[in-house]
């Protein structure tokens, strides 16, 4: 396989996307290091994969030293800035991520998918219109396979779909998506950013080198994105109005319109798919579909038997007539409420974990909307409890088991218990993947010995 060539490169991170990172770099013939802050015993797996191969490795506090005299650095997702010798070296050499670097070898068109929540289920969800219409894609990113993986392996595929998130796009400067969508932009990650305005742009570089011949979609409901300016021709979808070109939901069902005119059409009852949120991952999926040559009815109709994510308002079972929903993928206050936004009350809420910056006052309105009864959990609930004071009855839990036996205790029948902290999950467990099966665990011991 030719890649371009490059030199001494040092990789930060060695999780999966720093591997095939380096593993890129290797097969480009570049002199590789990599680094991580973690000691080589937590990263057996890594060494293993790279022995007996032209790699050299930094750990623990050394990492800083591994900036010295290269050329390139690579970041993998998610480190951050002040990483030891990080912000000293962005200024003397280029820094850029496995992604960017992995987009600069791309042969095939690429469509990326960002948003501050839904990004894995449209990512997945145009993967499945995709195989269901024979167009066989790539389907990874921020989720499964990095990027680099699919260079590696001969990009054999009409193209390729990634789930891309604000941390990849910091350092993008020549990534090109044939087409884009940005889904939504809520408070998120503001332990990393100053603001959400720079928040709000890390996101956007998404759009960055599109050009007229591209496609931008585009969630017009969302006040920052109805006023962001796109260069490419742009799809809109929303859950309130008319869309000249792009999609919207009319009376249970999802509408489509290519310059003006109706094309297609299918009634929200036929989908598996729940949810108000989810709405809007099938009309965004639609309109990246188009720039793939598939008709907008032809992607409704393969994307109606799309089974939800798992973690992601995933219905649990109905004990006592009250409905249980894991929703622990909703890491922040925009995805809460748009779960919020697909019941009706009573509802009780299950919140809490660690807050990353965001301001949970903007909570408030749905709470007080829908909630019965909130039942808050993790590191810090206190200052979660403090913003929604009054907006619903409050109690604290020390576990995941108690949380779900006060919740029990305040459901009655035909409401909704659920699961959606609106906070990151390492203060209590392992992932967010981690807190919803333990929810679920908690959920069905419990519904048995009743």
């Amino acid at each position: 396989m030719a890649v371009k060539r490059f030199g001494k490169c040092l990789v930060v991170g060695a999780g999966l996307s720093g591997q095939w990172a380096a593993e890129l770099l290797l097969e480009a013939g570049a002199e590789v290091t990599v680094c991580d802050q973690k000691p080589a015993s937590e990263l057996s797996e890594a060494l293993e994969r790279f022995r007996g191969r032209p790699v050299k490795w930094i750990f623990g506090d050394k990492v800083a030293e591994g900036f010295k005299d290269v050329e390139l650095v690579v970041l993998s997702p998610g480190i951050p800035w002040s990483f030891p010798g990080l912000r000293e070296a962005a200024g003397k050499m280029p820094v850029t991520g496995e992604m960017e670097l992995a987009s600069s070898m791309i042969r095939v068109p690429l469509v990326g998918i960002t948003g501050s929540n839904g990004k894995t289920t449209t990512t997945g969800l145009l993967g499945h219109i995709c195989r269901k219409n024979r167009i066989p894609v790539f389907v990874g990113g921020n989720i499964g396979d990095p990027l680099s993986r699919f260079i590696l392996n001969g990009q054999k595929a009409q193209a390729a779909v990634v789930e891309v998130s604000s941390y990849q796009m910091e350092t993008a400067s020549i990534f090109h998506a044939s087409a884009a969508a940005i889904l939504n932009v809520s408070p998120d990650h503001l332990d990393r950013y100053a603001d959400m305005a720079e928040y709000f742009r890390a996101k956007s570089r998404i759009l960055i080198n599109q050009t007229p011949l591209d496609l931008a979609v585009m969630n017009e409901d969302d006040p920052l994105l109805f006023h962001k300016n796109t260069v490419a021709a742009r799809f809109g979808f929303s859950r309130r109005k008319r869309q000249r070109c792009g999609a919207w939901v009319h009376r249970g069902e999802i509408l489509v319109a290519e310059s003006g005119r109706e094309t297609a059409g299918r009634a929200w009852a036929d989908f598996k798919l729940e949810g108000v949120h989810n709405q809007e991952n099938v009309m965004a999926a639609v309109g990246l579909a188009s720039k793939l040559g598939i008709s907008a009815q032809k992607a409704l109709d393969a994307a109606v038997d799309f089974t939800p994510q798992k973690h992601r308002l995933e219905l649990v079972g109905e004990y006592g007539q009250v409905k249980y929903y894991d929703d622990s993928k909703g890491t922040n206050i925009g995805a809460v409420s748009m779960a919020l936004a697909s019941f009706k009350p009573p509802v009780v809420l299950i919140a809490g974990g660690q807050a990353k910056g965001q301001d949970f006052r903007l909570l408030y309105k749905p709470v007080h909307e829908k909630v019965k009864h909130l039942v808050l959990i993790g590191e810090d609930r206190d200052k979660i409890g403090s913003a929604l004071a009054g907006a619903a009855p409050i109690s604290v839990a020390d576990s995941m088991a108690e949380a779900v036996r006060q919740a029990r205790a305040a459901a009655t029948k035909g409401s909704v218990v659920l699961l959606s902290p609106a906070c990151a999950s390492f203060d209590m467990f392992k992932d967010y993947k981690h807190r919803g099966e333990s929810f679920v665990k908690e959920v069905k011991k419990q519904a048995r010995a009743a």
